[in-house]
Order: structure tokens, then sequence, then C-alpha cells
């Protein structure tokens, strides 16, 4: 049964919050090693789980970037995570494992969704992650990290859809690639 207390966004203190689309099998386990450090939990997900893991790295490594690069390899499972932090409020991190993720590409702003529908009706320029991507987005441009931790370029597409085709039903996603020398 749903429940206020389990909805998104889920923050741990007031360091970082994470919404999350997936599934963390190990959830159960980081769980019980968090509440052995201190961390208290308000909720049944495990998402919190994830906001909770990021904050203990945080500790250590302030860096939003860099503890998220260090979080998601403790991470089992599907996700596609967006995180924020109140100490760096213009900044976003996102990664992508198991579920899509797409970032929609504008001007001085950028977006973020699992699919292209949920973005045509404000862009209509898109880039897709691969598997064990982490990706900085900020207003005015986005660095994109391979699940090695390299720095990665992957092509700006542009869809032939616009929002009201998407409000019409099912139909195939037609992207094709531009030029890399767009302003992003």
């Amino acid at each position: 049964m749903p429940a206020e207390r389990n909805a998104h966004p889920h923050m741990s203190g007031e360091k970082v919050a994470v919404v999350h689309n997936g599934i963390i099998e190990n959830h159960a386990e980081l769980r019980a090693e968090l509440i052995a450090m201190g961390y208290r939990f308000t909720s049944e997900t495990d998402t919190e789980v994830i906001a909770h893991l990021l904050a203990h790295i945080m500790q250590g490594e302030p860096d939003l970037l860099k503890a998220v690069q260090a979080a998601v390899k403790q991470l089992v499972g599907a996700y596609g995570l967006a995180v924020a932090s109140p100490d760096d409020p213009d900044r976003l991190i996102v990664a992508r494992s198991g579920s899509p993720l797409v970032i929609g590409l504008g001007i001085g702003e950028n977006f973020i969704a699992s699919d292209v529908f949920a973005l045509l009706p404000v862009t209509q320029r898109f880039m897709f992650l691969e598997e064990g991507d982490i990706a900085e987005i900020r207003r005015d441009g986005i660095r994109v990290f391979d699940v090695a931790g390299n720095p990665a370029e992957r092509p700006e597409r542009l869809s032939h859809l616009s929002a009201s085709t998407s409000e019409k039903g099912p139909s195939p996603t037609t992207c094709s690639r531009k030029s890399s020398s767009s302003p992003r």
C-alpha cells in the first residue's frame, strides 16, 4: 500500500536527495550496515538506502560526483538515479544501470527522464546514457563518465516526434544523430 513516507525524493539529513527508478537487490544488506552505523530510516524503500549510503560516503568524499561513483559500485540491481545536494543546487548527478535514463538537451537548461516521450514538451534533442554511465548535469553543460569513470562522449540525437504525437498513443521512436558541434 502506498505511503507518503515512501514517496520520492528521499533525503539523508540535509546532505543529499535521491530519486530512483528500479530495484536495488542488495538493499536489505546495505540497510543493515547503515543501521549498524547509526543511520535511521523513515521509509521502507531501497531509495532511502541509497540516500544514506551517499551521505555516509560523503563524510570522506564531499564531492557529489565522486560520491555517486563510489556508491554505485556497492549497488546490485537496476537503477536510474538522480542525486542532488543543497550544498551544490546547480548540479545534478545521474547514473544508469539496467534502467533507462535519457537527458533532454535544452538551451540554458537540461532535463532527465526515463523516456523521450516525457521530455517532448520541452525538447527534441536527447542524449542517451549507456549501461553504467554517470553524468553531471548543469544548466550550461553535461559531462558523461563511462562505467570505468573515464570521460565519455554520447551523441546528441534529434527526435522527429512532437509532444502532440506522443499524446496520440504509441509509435516507434525515431531519433537521428546530430552533429556533436551543437551547443549543449
